[in-house]
């Protein structure tokens, strides 16, 4: 079974702090979770109000105090900026098997952000949580994730066919893993 974390982790790379979220993170987090085509391939609507920011931290919070996800900011650390999430889910597990899934502000997209983010995750599931397999999926017509977890030694495993259903449709979802024997530093 996994390390068990009793306390958020903070990752550093050389742009990015990933870190808790924080309440005074909401404006940063509001301004992309807002813009429809952030969550254009994700089970998520757009933020509506900071009003649903503000659940979306809680959520965040109680999900890591039950030990069933751990979410980390991504901070751009040329600028101090909020600029997405990561998170680790499933990692609690007998398995030690872990899904990750991100979300990045358009600002900030085809900068290499996200791919340094899922690098850094990715090492701290297998060097820390003590994780055998990670895995990420992303909807089939979302090639610009796909590449990130190409990026990153991720490979493609299949099609998942009508798994999930996003905006009053049912999609189908590529999965890509990488496993611990497989991982360079």
């Amino acid at each position: 079974m996994a390390k068990s974390i009793l306390k958020y982790p903070e990752l550093n790379t050389s742009r990015l702090k990933l870190r808790e979220i924080e309440v005074a993170d909401a404006e940063d987090i509001f301004n992309y979770a807002s813009k429809p085509e952030v969550s254009r391939y994700l089970v998520w609507h757009p933020h509506k109000s900071v009003e649903d920011t503000y659940a979306y931290i809680d959520f965040t919070k109680k999900m890591f105090e039950n030990r069933e996800w751990i979410v980390l900011g991504i901070e751009f650390k040329e600028n101090k900026k909020f600029v997405g999430t990561i998170d680790i889910r499933g990692w609690n597990s007998v398995h030690n098997c872990a899904e990750i899934g991100y979300v990045l502000s358009m600002d900030y997209w085809n900068k290499g952000i996200a791919s340094e983010a899922l690098r850094a995750v990715i090492g701290f599931c297998f060097d820390e949580l003590e994780m055998n397999r990670v895995e990420a999926h992303c909807e089939e017509e979302n090639t610009a994730s796909e590449r990130v977890m190409e990026k990153c030694g991720m490979k493609y495993e299949g099609a998942l066919r009508q798994k999930v259903f996003i905006k009053d449709k049912y999609r189908t979802m590529k999965m890509y893993s990488i496993l611990k024997n497989e991982y360079h530093k």
